[in-house]
């Protein structure tokens, strides 16, 4: 199992994927990507698997690149 490190907010994955938190949220329920929540402050927040995440939106065979809409992580990574 992954340790908690490998896990990040789904504002810092909305920030390093390009990809809307909302976005993010409906991926986590589908079972897209890799999460799960935690209680932050008696809130239950998802966490996503930074692992999953980079699996879905690489540039080369990632999920993400049958889904239509921009893809801004091309840009940061380099390709497109």
């Amino acid at each position: 199992m992954e340790s908690s490190k490998d896990y990040v907010s789904i504002t810092e994955a909305a920030k390093h994927s390009g990809l809307h938190p909302n976005s993010l949220r409906r991926l986590l329920r589908q079972g897209e990507i890799s999460g799960h929540k935690s209680s932050v402050d008696g809130k239950s927040r998802w966490r996503v698997s930074v692992s999953s995440l980079r699996r879905y939106t690489d540039p080369v065979d990632g999920l993400l690149l049958d889904r239509p809409g921009p893809k801004k992580f091309l840009a940061q990574h380099g390709s497109g």
